[in-house]
């Protein structure tokens, strides 16, 4: 029984044994048949903008493991290459080194996306194209700028009013610092005691500051705006522009006459005539509704002898005898 046993034992390590070599010839079958069918260096992930590269030797390098016995030459494609702007990034057709020849502009290119081939002589290709994409860092090299603002805020206008948005450019990377604007008031014209307006730092909303805004006084404004990069923060770069702003009219003026008695004549036994005509003054905006005056004739018309009607151009009440007019 202990003889049997031990053979069994026996048996079962030899089993185990030719499994452990079986698997381990296996590896080493599967690892002498894998070819690495390519080997290429990624360029760097992020090439800053104004910077000069130039003097690398190379800043990506892509390589075809066929050429240990074949020989391979190497070429690059894509805009930046091959394409607009031509020859930015050229490839060394030996190496495989890819070199930079010129300064980025990541306002003009933020990106590039560039294929890397590797052909042997007889044209056929050694392996798979190879992407290699350079992305250009942002520097704050643009200072905001503005196009002509221009809005209407109605005079006696609350303190607080929103006015208009306020919205600068920054031609830098949308949603950095480098783009982040911050604003303020220059100047305002006409000055006055003080700015009558007053900006949002960081959103741009223009509002009334002050609520004495009064059309008869100053029907118009010119803001001077400027803006600041990094937030603000020092060493920010600046631009301005202008805000012109209309002030609008309300009715908040009483009209009146320019004399405070008139007289007039008019001959007997005629009629549809023109008595006189009634001068109002009224500040508000002329020819506008709240300018224009409506005239009524308050006592003395018993017998409907006379009418008043507005001459729309001029704000004058034309008082005509509307029925003949006979002496006693």
């Amino acid at each position: 029984m202990a003889t049997l046993f031990s053979q069994e034992v026996r048996l079962l390590l030899v089993t185990v044994l030719f499994l452990i070599i079986s698997a381990d010839a296996k590896e080493k079958r599967t690892k002498t048949l894998r070819r690495i069918r390519r080997e290429w260096i990624l360029p760097p992930a992020k090439l800053m903008e104004n910077t000069n590269y130039t003097h690398l030797e190379f800043i990506a390098k892509i390589r075809s493991d066929q050429d240990k016995d074949k020989k391979v030459e190497y070429h690059l494609t894509g805009a930046g290459a091959s394409e607009p702007p031509y020859n930015l990034f050229v490839v060394d057709h030996n190496t495989g080194f890819i070199r930079i020849t010129g300064v980025l502009d990541r306002e003009k290119y933020p990106s590039y996306n560039l294929t890397g081939i590797a052909r042997l002589k007889s044209g056929e290709e050694a392996e798979a194209n190879i992407p290699l994409t350079v992305t250009v860092l942002d520097q704050n090299d643009n200072a905001p700028y503005f196009i002509l603002h221009e809005g209407n805020v109605t005079e006696e206008s609350k303190k607080g009013t929103f006015v208009m948005q306020i919205e600068g450019k920054d031609d830098d990377q949308a949603e950095t610092i480098n783009s982040e604007i911050a604003y303020s008031i220059v100047s305002q014209e006409p000055a006055g005691k003080g700015h009558m307006f007053t900006i949002d730092k960081k959103t741009g909303k223009l509002y009334v500051k002050e609520p004495t805004l009064d059309r008869e006084t100053h029907d118009f404004y010119k803001l001077v705006i400027k803006g600041t990069d990094l937030g603000g923060a020092p060493g920010g770069k600046t631009g301005t522009g202008t805000v012109e702003i209309r002030v609008l009219d309300i009715n908040d003026n009483i009209p009146t006459l320019s004399e405070s008695e008139y007289s007039g004549s008019v001959d007997e036994n005629v009629a549809d005539v023109v008595v006189m005509r009634i001068k109002a003054l009224d500040n508000d905006l002329a020819h506008t509704d709240n300018w224009l005056t409506v005239f009524k004739i308050a006592k003395g018309n018993e017998g409907n002898l006379f009418s008043i009607e507005t001459d729309k151009q001029t704000n004058e009440g034309i008082l005509k005898l509307i029925k003949l007019c006979q002496s006693s």
